[in-house]
């Protein structure tokens, strides 16, 4: 794909982040070369500074706050020395930039088709009625249907899988030589990522464009990209061609990265974190076997519908069924896995089995009592052993509160501080999820991601529950700390002998942690297997098409299915 022409070169770039404080040097001194025509990986994890080159090649910190040093070369010129108004006439024309967020980076005021032309009317003289039949071109082109209504409507009406394909549709309007692609399928499902992802690919390949792909998830640079980049503190500790990379890492940062990564042809006992060099395969010694002649969980017949007007002025509603007759049993001790694309309808079966979503009707028998029919007096000892760990660990921490006051939170609700020792409670808890108790007067900004989502996870199992609810508690974090947490919760539940279960769009995930799995679709339970077999024998074509969604990190796999 590439050829020997260097179209960007970084040569000792430095960005530090000036605090009241301290100084964050977030790149550190890196030198980066980008061919042209070629597909470029950055991988590394959360503070490697990998963003934080894509920002400097698009002049978008801040000089006041962040100090950037060395040289970008772009057509034998120094960006780093760009005026703002040099830096506007490059954006979008020559360098375009995909971020993760989509409903963020898209105008919620004006309509999907303005800000697909404004590309095109801002670096090119196209005419506006020229403009406006490129614009629905190229939303036909990533593949959205009804392009010329879509044109119309505004961001909050479109899918996070639509809202993505809109923004790969503004960068490339206006012909740019390099798209910057940050993290942009983090937020996707499996099956909305490889749609994106083969889509991207087809773009790059029509117009001949460069890619800067930013990622945490080697899998998919595998398909992607033609050489990776592995950034590691603020440093670039290994670049080598995408085969090369995969079959023969030499960095053992490297190695680790690979390795974190849970895949769906292969199972592992334990993910290898900073603190495990090696892989295990699963000999089946690592799993306790679960009793299916007691069941902890019944639910049977279960439907959940919402209702909103079509309209602000509109007294008429539209009624969508994000539950339509599920029924389910989850036994005592097993952690059965639930998947399924976003709006399959998971997350609200398991928000119905914690009383936060009132479904229409059917039962959830919990304790020989069906917990639909209490009263809230009745609700409340039930409440206490079945917990719940939620996707975003900082929105479902209360910013106000230490580590240590949101950990003992359940216990004052429960009236439990006179009668338990809570300082001594909160210490233990805080060792069973790896954090270091001297911790325990930090805030939640003044944690990780995954300290975080550690500090839930104890949060959750103050109470000592019998069932732990886990709505995509790994989604956000990047794959070692997504190995640490999914190697805490099996070594949880093992030790207190709960019940999981445990929601998520990505079957390699939830291979590694279930016994049983359970596909969702549209609101119904189209396939429930053991966890074995739901990958080696599925039957339903929805369930064959999740499976055939997920990256695999191998470039000789994946390069044959994110193809065009």
């Amino acid at each position: 794909m590439k050829d020997n022409k260097k179209i960007i070169q970084i040569k000792n770039l430095k960005v530090t982040y000036k605090g009241l404080l301290e100084e964050v040097v977030a790149v550190a001194g890196i030198d980066l070369d980008l061919y042209a025509g070629e597909a470029l990986g950055i991988v590394g994890e959360s503070g490697s500074g990998k963003s934080t080159v894509a920002y400097s090649l698009m002049g978008l910190h801040d000089s006041k706050r962040v100090a950037v040093s060395g040289e970008i070369l772009f057509n034998d010129r120094d960006m780093l020395k760009n005026t703002t108004s040099q830096w506007q006439a490059l954006r979008g024309n020559d360098i375009s930039m995909i971020s993760q967020n989509p409903m963020s980076s898209l105008t919620p005021y004006l309509t999907i088709g303005k800000q697909v032309m404004e590309p095109i009317l801002r670096h090119t003289s196209t005419s506006a009625p020229t403009a406006r039949k490129e614009a629905i071109e190229l939303l036909k082109e990533v593949e959205i249907s009804d392009a010329d209504k879509i044109f119309d409507s505004y961001p909050h009406q479109l899918s996070g899988g639509m809202k993505q394909r809109v923004m790969i549709a503004s960068a490339v309007s206006a012909q740019p030589k390099i798209l910057i692609a940050d993290e942009p399928s983090t937020a996707l499902d499996v099956i909305i990522q490889a749609k994106v992802l083969s889509l991207m690919k087809k773009e790059l390949i029509k117009r001949g464009m460069s890619l800067v792909f930013i990622t945490h998830d080697l899998s998919v640079v595998a398909g992607l990209c033609d050489r990776v980049v592995v950034m590691y503190q603020g440093k670039v500790v290994e670049s080598a061609p995408v085969k090369k990379l995969f079959s023969e890492p030499e960095h053992e940062y490297t190695r680790k990265l690979l390795a974190a990564v849970p895949r769906v042809d292969r199972r592992v006992d334990l993910l290898p974190t900073e603190d495990q060099n090696r892989n295990r395969e699963e000999n089946g010694a690592g799993i306790k076997p679960t009793s299916r002649s007691e069941s902890i969980i019944s639910i049977k017949n279960l439907h959940v519908e919402f209702k909103k007007r079509k309209g602000i002025f509109s007294s008429k509603k539209e009624i969508t069924k994000a539950i339509n007759g599920v029924s389910l049993e989850l036994y005592k001790g097993e952690a059965l896995g639930l998947v399924g694309q976003s709006g399959s309808g998971k997350s609200t079966l398991i928000r119905s089995i914690a009383g936060l979503v009132k479904p229409k009707s059917g039962s959830i028998h919990f304790d020989n009592r069906d917990i639909l029919q209490a009263d809230q007096k009745e609700l409340h000892p039930i409440r206490r052993k079945i917990q719940m760990i939620f996707q975003d660990p900082y929105g479902s921490l209360n910013p106000r509160f230490v580590a240590g006051r949101i950990i003992a939170e359940p216990l004052i609700n429960y009236g439990m501080t006179l009668c338990n020792d809570v300082p001594e409670k909160v210490r233990e808890l805080m060792e069973l999820v790896q954090l270091d108790p001297a911790w325990v007067n930090r805030y939640p900004h003044e944690f990780s991601g995954g300290q975080r989502q550690r500090i839930s996870i104890a949060r959750a199992l103050v109470l000592e529950p019998e069932i732990l609810l886990c709505d995509e508690p790994v989604s956000a974090l990047d794959v070692l700390v997504q190995a640490d947490v999914l190697n805490l919760l099996k070594e949880i539940r093992s030790r207190m002998n709960l019940t999981i279960l445990f929601v998520s769009h990505d079957l390699a995930v939830v291979r590694h942690i279930a016994d049983r799995v359970a596909v969702m679709n549209m609101g119904q339970i189209v396939e429930l297997k053991p966890s074995a077999d739901i990958y080696s024998k599925a039957e339903h074509p929805y369930t064959q098409k999740l499976l055939d969604a997920i990256p695999i990190p191998d470039p000789s796999i994946e390069q044959k299915r994110v193809s065009c």
